[in-house]
């Protein structure tokens, strides 16, 4: 059977048989470290280690081939490179874009959530709210804003290039029910396995536009994904169950005092102000440009089209100065321009 399954940084996995996920520490050396990365204990003769999405689901299928259902088809060839030149172009756009459009919005409302990722550790990481994870999620919110660069989301213009992409999609589907051929394939899993974190981005789930999309992602999912409904993962219920929480306390008249006073508190409203200008003026994206791409595309044009584009920067610190530098200067991101780039993210266009 296939499975559909979410990872929240918005990387598809497809598990079949007795394929199975790896820890990052078992894989070789020599393997470039994207996830998701599976380890299948029955190939003996070639690798059983095979690494990012696309790639990943080109060798499930080759191994483990199903003649019900096939997610790349076998004929016409222009119809099978038409699925894979589909499933590494959202790759290497909408899965980077919604990876970080995605993570901006729960910086800004929930930055508690990232201690999620000690979660298998500490059973207090799954309490957002609690100090422990506050305090470590302010240090894993620095190095997921250096490696993805969610600083820069305005600069980049992610949020217009993304709404193209869904407004070319929403084109094509209507006047077709999958996004190529007569049938499911990989490049629907792979697309609804993107959009999915866009879901809890504002800007995206309340416009009109990509109604047709988030249509057509409930629709794959009741059709394919056997844990539907029980499709969101612990964050995206987090950040449903915070949004709701968030809703109920504006009706109280506490919560309603405190917003007029933070209106008229100039002195705050000054102070974020000044704070952001210097920010904006000691930190601008030129000094980025020292972040080197952690993973670089093969020279080689064969092995490049059947690879996905990836935006991870590598955080190369050498010494403990270079490390404290790094920490400040990403903390100062969190609190004076993660803000300003989420209010970009949910302005009406």
């Amino acid at each position: 059977m296939i499975r559909i399954d979410h990872v929240f940084d918005g990387i598809q996995t497809l598990s079949l048989m007795s394929v199975s996920c790896t820890p990052l520490e078992r894989a070789p050396k020599s393997l470039r470290k994207l996830m998701p990365i599976i380890d299948d204990p029955n190939n003996k003769d070639g690798d059983p280690f095979q690494c990012d999405s696309t790639p990943i689901l080109l060798y499930l299928d080759g191994h483990y081939p199903r003649s019900s259902i096939s997610l790349f088809p076998s004929s016409p060839s222009e119809l099978r490179q038409q699925v894979i030149d589909t499933c590494l172009r959202l790759d290497s756009e909408l899965g980077l874009y919604a990876r970080r459009l995605t993570y901006v919005e729960i910086l800004n409302e929930k930055p508690g959530a990232m201690s999620i990722l000690f979660g298998e550790k500490f059973s207090w990481a799954y309490n957002p709210d609690d100090i422990r994870s506050r305090f470590i999620s302010s240090f894993i919110a620095c190095f997921m804003i250096a490696r993805y660069r969610l600083h820069r989301i305005r600069e980049e213009q992610l949020k217009e290039k993304t709404e193209k992409i869904l407004l070319d999609v929403g084109h094509h589907l209507g006047t077709n029910d999958y996004l190529v051929g007569d049938r499911f394939s990989a490049a629907d899993l792979t697309f609804c396995s993107l959009i999915k974190p866009l879901e809890r981005v504002p800007a995206f789930i309340n416009d009109h536009r990509f109604r047709i999309v988030f249509e057509y992602h409930e629709r794959i999912r009741r059709n394919y994904d056997p844990k539907y409904p029980n499709i969101d993962n612990f964050v995206e219920k987090m950040a449903d169950k915070h949004r709701a929480q968030k809703k109920q306390n504006e009706k109280r008249f506490t919560t309603r005092l405190w917003a007029v006073v933070h209106r008229i508190n100039f002195v705050q409203r000054f102070f974020i102000w000044f704070m952001t200008l210097v920010v904006s003026n000691v930190y601008p994206p030129v000094t980025d440009d020292e972040e080197m791409p952690e993973f670089q595309r093969s020279s080689s044009d064969d092995n490049r089209k059947q690879e996905a584009l990836n935006d991870q920067r590598l955080m190369n610190n050498k010494s403990i100065w270079s490390m404290i530098k790094l920490i400040f200067k990403y903390q100062c991101h969190l609190f004076f321009t993660i803000p300003n780039q989420a209010a970009y993210l949910n302005r009406k266009s």
